[in-house]
């Protein structure tokens, strides 16, 4: 009694805990059909099927836009495939018929179906009819037929190959005759340029035959390279044409072709009156420019004066001159170039100005110096300075750097924020006119007569070549020191860039007289007096 009622206790237990599963199971969907039911009806339009392309054997045959008698885009499409199969197997190359009905238009290949157009597959944005459907079936349907049939001929597929093999060796010879044509042409450009950089003496001209050169050697080359991409594409779209499945792609190339070939065309129409403005506005800058030059170049020869140039500040005046007119004209000329109001050329407009403004600060802090050195007129080309540590000849103060040729005969290169922070020393400008004042000092102690050091100093000045005689040199006690007298010698010379040469001998000179007569060239120090007055006696003071 007891097992039987274990039993079926558990027999009911294990049916009520069925029961709560099913009921926990059903409760989201009777929930949800509780809110369907209380909720308002949905009345959004149903979601389109999407337009699917009926091809066959790489041709668009139809479009279905619809679902017609619960088959789909889809399935229609791909039925009408089948059927196409299945007919050419049977029957071969057939004509196609169409057959009109109430709910569309039938159509017929060998007189059996392949599918209905109904007037929900029709195109209605672009007013498209059934009788513009049934040209474009009948059409390309014909052609993706007659393809199909005659793809797998021995002869067709025979006669394809011997064309493609034969339109391939033509591009080659074509491609190798490109190959030959260009080496040909750049041998002939440098044959060219050797015989008349023989004739050339200028290296302005030099250069400018050069870069020519390189110009045409460039512009013989996208010509090569454009001609054989016209080569190789038309053998290729010869070669895709010989073969029926490939056949559309031809077309599509060509008319890819033409489409693009057109509108390069109508861009280089549209172009050209922008163009010939912008051409016209840069070649009335060139004149100007042209005009500008020739004033400043015959200001700095000395023909003419203009306003308070100079010579020496003609060259950098037509350089701002020009620049400034330049920018002018290109600022006039920028609206008219192809492109200029596209996005595109816009936004790399602003891409080239904010990489100028970032990068650009230092480059025009140094020609700002540049200007600030010329119009100063700090110094000039041939002016012997010194620069911090730096000391020689101008030979270029140009836009960014200043270079000069040091004593040694090196060349440095300072750039001109540099020279204008530092402390910069001219010695070639004198107020006296060419060259300059050369010193240097010695120091002698009290007991050596002082008429008769500078008479020495003197004496060694007259006797050192390149030291002119007039303005005469002379001697300036320039310190009274604690333990020596302080000698400054001053000598006049002409030839700045011999001042290292002129101290040395100098140098040598000063030290054969105080040798001769015995005066030590030395500063004394005393660590105590001496025994007696280191004094001169009155009749050792003219030496």
């Amino acid at each position: 009694m007891n097992a039987i009622a274990v039993r079926w206790f558990g027999v009911r237990g294990l049916c009520i805990l069925m029961l709560l599963t099913w009921a926990l199971s059903m409760a989201p969907v009777a929930r949800a059909a509780w809110q369907d039911s209380s909720a308002p009806p949905d009345t959004s339009p149903p979601v389109a099927s999407r337009d699917v392309t009926l091809r066959y054997f790489n041709r668009d045959i139809v479009t279905f836009r619809s679902d017609f008698l619960g088959r789909s885009p889809e399935l229609r499409a791909r039925a009408g495939v089948d059927n196409i199969d299945r007919i050419i197997t049977k029957q071969g190359d057939v004509p196609i018929t169409f057959k009109d009905v109430s709910q569309g238009m039938l159509i017929m290949l060998g007189g059996e179906f392949v599918g209905i157009v109904t007037p929900d597959d029709l195109d209605k944005i672009n007013n498209e009819t059934m009788a513009d459907v049934r040209t474009r079936v009948a059409r390309n349907l014909g052609e993706a037929v007659h393809a199909s049939y005659t793809a797998n001929s021995p002869r067709r597929l025979t006669q394809g190959i011997l064309w493609s093999l034969g339109a391939t060796a033509i591009a080659l010879v074509l491609l190798l005759a490109l190959r030959w044509l260009g080496r040909r042409i750049d041998k002939g450009l440098q044959g060219w340029l050797e015989r008349r950089l023989l004739a050339i003496r200028s290296e302005s001209a030099r250069q400018f035959a050069l870069s020519t050169r390189t110009i045409a050697s460039w512009i013989v080359r996208v010509a090569i390279w454009i001609v054989a991409l016209l080569v190789l594409e038309e053998w290729l779209r010869f070669v895709l044409g010989q073969f029926p499945y490939t056949q559309p792609w031809s077309d599509a190339m060509r008319g890819w072709v033409v489409g693009k070939l057109k509108q390069w065309g109508e861009a280089i129409a549209g172009a050209l009156p922008g163009l010939v403005t912008a051409a016209v506005i840069l070649l009335v800058a060139r004149a100007v420019t042209q005009a500008i030059s020739i004033t400043f170049r015959g200001v700095q020869s000395g023909r003419f004066k203009l306003l308070e140039i100079d010579s020496e500040l003609a060259e950098p005046t037509r350089k701002l001159i020009v620049a400034v007119v330049w920018l002018f004209a290109v600022a006039m000329a920028y609206p008219y170039l192809p492109g200029a109001q596209t996005e595109a050329f816009k936004g790399l407009s602003v891409l080239v100005g904010l990489m100028v403004s970032l990068g650009a600060s230092g480059i025009i802090g140094q020609a700002a110096a540049s200007f600030t050195i010329l119009y100063s007129r700090t110094m000039k080309v041939g002016d012997l300075i010194r620069s911090g540590t730096t000391e020689g000849v101008v030979l270029q103060i140009g836009l960014f750097t200043t270079r000069l040729r040091t004593i040694t005969g090196v060349e440095v290169s300072i750039p001109n924020s540099v020279v204008l922070g530092s402390q910069l020393q001219n010695f070639s400008r004198n107020p006296e006119g060419p060259g300059m004042w050369l010193t240097t000092t010695v120091t002698i102690g009290y007991d050596a007569p002082w008429r008769q050091v500078q008479g020495m100093l003197v004496d060694a000045a007259k006797a050192t070549a390149l030291v002119l005689p007039d303005p005469a040199p002379f001697v300036l006690q320039t310190a009274l020191s604690d333990f020596y007298v302080e000698y400054l010698l001053h000598v006049r010379i002409t030839d700045n860039s011999m001042r290292l040469d002129i101290l040395h001998e100098l140098h040598s000179r000063i030290q054969d007289n105080f040798n001769t007569a015995g005066v030590q060239i030395m500063s004394p120090h005393y660590v105590g007096d001496p025994a007696e007055a280191k004094v001169v006696a009155p009749g050792h003071w003219n030496g």
